[in-house]
């Protein structure tokens, strides 16, 4: 399977490929998470933090665990914008954002 680098913005992202983050950490999104990204994430602060990978949850921008049942990860943004945050779970090793927002 082919992994591909990360783009920095969602249109160049296509659905359910995989990506490769930093620390060989694989992700892949929905439609409807490309829809919400590009709703919600014009400048590519999210997706900046998922190319970041896990942090600590106090100020940094990255991934961090998610407290949503089902959920094992998801974005965190600090500034405008980081008031959302999007949720991914592992599926066979791969991250995938399937289009869950909250906020904080």
């Amino acid at each position: 399977m082919e992994v591909l680098p990360l783009p920095n913005n969602w249109q160049n992202i296509q659905p359910d490929l995989v990506y490769a983050s930093t620390y060989d950490l694989q992700v892949s999104f929905s439609d409807k998470q490309i829809k919400l990204g590009i709703r919600y994430d014009s400048k590519g602060k999210h997706l900046k933090a998922i190319a970041k990978g896990q942090v600590h949850p106090e100020g940094s921008s990255g991934l961090v665990d998610s407290e949503e049942k089902g959920y094992d990860l998801k974005s965190k943004v600090l500034g405008n914008g980081g008031d959302r945050r999007f949720h991914a779970k592992y599926i066979n090793g791969i991250l995938h954002f399937p289009g869950f927002v909250t906020q904080h």
